[in-house]
């Protein structure tokens, strides 16, 4: 089952992950008119057989797109997760995922405190 929220994980259901992210990543936040034309805006981000598909489960209607963790504020909080675990510094995350130098830290500060957690809690 996937994590992507909203219709997004419906398409993941449908059409993939894959073409769910794609989604995500081109319109997450905005609306789109799903329509099943292989020169359509959705085939042009998912691919005309995705695209049909997707039209055929969902119907061509107008639908919002959420930005889910790939966008917008949580998408780039996501990134600057991933860069802090690799070892990057919060400056240099900072800079990458256009974040305040103190939200990287924030950010830092809660991976280390989620590594602390144990892996099986007593009851």
């Amino acid at each position: 089952m996937s994590e992507l929220p909203g219709i997004l994980g419906f398409i993941a259901q449908i059409a993939g992950e894959s073409a769910a992210t794609r989604l995500a990543l081109a319109a997450g936040g905005t609306e789109m008119k799903f329509s099943p034309s292989p020169s359509g805006a959705l085939a042009k981000i998912v691919g005309a057989d995705a695209a049909k598909k997707i039209v055929q489960e969902l119907g061509p209607e107008k639908y919002t797109i959420p930005m889910g963790h790939l966008r917008g504020q949580q998408g780039r909080r996501t990134q600057a997760a991933r860069m802090l675990a690799e070892g990057k510094s919060a400056n240099e995350v900072a800079k990458a995922c256009d974040v305040h130098e103190r939200t990287a830290r924030r950010v830092r500060k809660k991976l280390k405190s989620q590594a602390d957690l144990p892996l099986f809690p007593k009851d």
